[in-house]
């Protein structure tokens, strides 16, 4: 297979793709109290707009990535990321939360394309040690935005209102739209001659591949823990502990400091030691933090404890994420569109899934969150005690 050569400006621009579309549910976290009392709306129906998203980035991934092994990836990561631009400046002009909720459905569905298709590029450029190291910096990149957006969307919410973190996303959008058309070449080198229906037949193939799908499971439960965090976080922290916009945006940004910090660990690890063990490291981190989340509920009001309990859940995320796509993505060059693709289906429509169950018990107990961290936490852990003695040599 021919590999391009991409340069350092090329990957950070894939990098900043990747995280584009998760980048509209971390920026207008700390509006969203604020967005359900002037909507006059419920915390659920709130959170659906966080769902709505979800499922967007979820379906749009498992149908651009196989779209883009035949027909390439630049022209579907223009049109994907100029819908979530137009989508951005709807939700900024709208006032009624059933058209927020569809709006941020698009919004998803554009947003899905950098994601997608920034792994398929990276996955169509490197292989074996530098397939690991760059998804690991691809990752490193995404991680400095759950640290940026709620911080910057913290203050535009306190100095303006909660539209402006979508009239900024919107901005973005067209900035990224010019930088993809001018800066990024079209990877797919070995582009399939099959029907439309063949390209979307090779999911098949690729779902019964175990090792693949117990990756794909693995980075879709410890995902799920982040997600819960969240969908959750800023009910909790500012409703039940009574954090300001900015203390909450301080507390988010740290977490996101982790996530930062995971991925960039994880890519100097694997100079050393295999994926597979590094994997392990991660996911044990983070179950701690479960574990304290848990202690949390039966001891007196602890603020710090419940932070430091966000940060071990949190900041093993970037790892984890880095060592399971590099895992799985290793064996599925050939259909890199398609394998990203199911992997981003199954982390955001979990995710997506985990929102609504975040908010059953609406925002006056945490036990609804922590159950949900500590259950999908062990459903990971899981499937990796499972697979453990059929890792690779």
């Amino acid at each position: 297979m021919q590999k391009n050569n991409m340069t350092r400006l090329q990957i950070m621009i894939l990098g900043v793709l990747s995280a584009f579309g998760p980048l509209a549910l971390d920026l207008y976290l700390p509006g969203l109290p604020v967005l359900q009392r002037e909507l006059h709306t419920t915390a659920t129906m709130t959170q659906l707009s966080i769902t709505a998203d979800m499922f967007g980035l979820a379906i749009g991934q498992v149908v651009v990535g196989p779209l883009s092994d035949r027909l390439g990836r630049k022209m579907p990561l223009i049109y994907g990321i100029a819908a979530f631009t137009i989508a951005s400046f709807g939700i900024a002009m709208s006032d009624n939360i059933g058209m927020i909720i569809v709006l941020r459905l698009i919004q998803g569905l554009g947003g899905a394309t950098g994601i997608v298709l920034s792994l398929a590029m990276i996955t169509d450029s490197f292989d074996g040690i530098q397939l690991t190291r760059n998804v690991a910096i691809n990752q490193t990149i995404n991680g400095i935005f759950p640290i940026l957006a709620p911080v910057l969307g913290g203050v535009l919410i306190a100095l303006a209102d909660w539209r402006s973190a979508f009239w900024l996303l919107g901005g973005l959008g067209l900035i990224i739209v010019l930088l993809i058309i001018f800066k990024l070449p079209e990877t797919n080198l070995d582009r399939q001659n099959g029907s439309l229906k063949e390209t979307f037949g090779r999911f098949k193939s690729i779902l019964e591949n175990r090792y693949f799908m117990a990756m794909t499971l693995i980075q879709g439960f410890m995902m799920s823990a982040l997600f819960a965090y969240i969908a959750g976080s800023s009910f909790v922290l500012q409703d039940l502990y009574g954090l300001s916009v900015p203390a909450f945006s301080g507390v988010y940004a740290l977490n996101g400091f982790g996530i930062l910090l995971g991925a960039s660990l994880s890519g100097k690890l694997a100079e050393k030691y295999s994926a597979w063990q590094i994997l392990k490291w991660f996911m044990m981190f983070s179950m701690v933090g479960g574990l304290l989340l848990i202690v949390s509920l039966f001891l007196p009001k602890s603020i710090w404890l419940t932070i430091l309990a966000f940060f071990l859940i949190v900041a093993p995320v970037g790892g984890i994420n880095s060592m399971t796509t590099a895992l799985a993505m290793a064996r599925e060059h050939q259909d890199a569109g398609t394998a990203s693709g199911i992997l981003g289906l199954t982390r955001f429509a979990m995710g997506g899934i985990m929102s609504p169950l975040v908010g059953l018990g609406g925002t006056t107990t945490m036990v609804p969150l922590v159950i949900v961290i500590v259950v999908v936490q062990l459903l990971g852990a899981g499937i990796y005690a499972v697979m453990q003695h059929k890792q690779p040599a």
